[in-house]
């Protein structure tokens, strides 16, 4: 198996080699049988543009030794960050469940969204939250389909993936 160095070299070998035959080709027809010219310039003209360029590219990569400190910058980039229940999940239900579950209004169906102890215990009818699996736990169904909270507006859409990463998270107690 060749290294990666090799396989990168071998390209851009192939491609240096491609434009400098590409750039050789001939851009009129040889041959009378051929098809029309108007068919063939501009696949002739275009070829050699486009390996050109790639050959191009591929000479300005980066050196094989700075691939490893892109790569993770990538990774780094599109990775979620952790959430974490105490200061980012508890706020929300503090600011738009718990006078319903929990607080000044009792605990309705049951349930109150005061602790994560609480949260985890459900209600009347049972769990609303099922850890790691986010598109079947009641609660986040209920706030991402506008049924709660009720007779108030829904969540802003950033709760609501907030609240979903958590549970997808597996609704750790951090």
């Amino acid at each position: 198996m060749l290294s990666q160095f090799k396989r990168l070299s071998l390209l851009v070998a192939l491609m240096i080699l491609t434009a400098a035959l590409a750039a050789c080709a001939p851009t009129t027809p040889v041959q009378p049988t051929q098809a029309p010219a108007a068919t063939q310039a501009p696949a002739a003209t275009q070829a050699p543009a486009a390996t050109e360029v790639k050959a191009e590219a591929a000479t300005q990569a980066p050196a094989p030794t700075d691939a490893p400190t892109t790569a993770p910058a990538a990774t780094e980039a599109t990775a979620p960050a952790a959430v974490s229940f105490a200061k980012d999940v508890q706020p929300i239900l503090e600011q738009s469940c718990v006078k319903c579950h929990g607080g000044s209004d009792g605990k309705k169906g049951g349930l109150s969204l005061k602790t994560y102890d609480d949260l985890m215990q459900g209600g009347q009818d049972g769990k609303i939250v099922t850890p790691g699996d986010a598109a079947n736990s009641p609660l986040v169904d209920a706030i991402v389909s506008g049924k709660m909270p009720k007779r108030a507006s829904k969540l802003p859409q950033s709760a609501i993936d907030t609240i979903s990463a958590w549970v997808a998270a597996g609704a750790p107690n951090n």
